[in-house]
């Protein structure tokens, strides 16, 4: 699970990003946590998404994040879960150690 921060180092950073994601079996992308930027269109989450063509993406909202984790959990077993990024990502690391134990 990743979550980029900020749309200028989304932008600037998305091949590097992508090819570091493209090493795992499965990617949950957040949209982008924005801190002190304002939107430059064309850079969101979906933008890294369609780099990535080594990994399964899937893009989702911090809302209905849970439920893909639970719905993920019941269909397969999640062996290893990475949740990286720099913005309120923190915020998901105890709901979603509850889901997982």
């Amino acid at each position: 699970m990743f979550q980029p921060h900020l749309f200028t180092r989304t932008r600037d950073f998305t091949d590097g990003f992508a090819e570091s994601l493209n090493n795992a079996d499965e990617v949950i992308l957040l949209p982008i946590y924005p801190a002190r930027e304002k939107p430059i269109e064309g850079v969101e989450s979906e933008m890294l998404a369609t780099k990535m063509t080594e990994s399964k993406v899937l893009c989702c909202s911090k809302n209905d994040l849970l439920q893909l984790i639970k719905k993920i959990k019941d269909n397969m077993e999640i062996e290893l879960l990475i949740i990286a990024g720099a913005g309120d990502i923190d915020t998901m690391v105890l709901p979603i150690k509850e889901i997982m134990m």
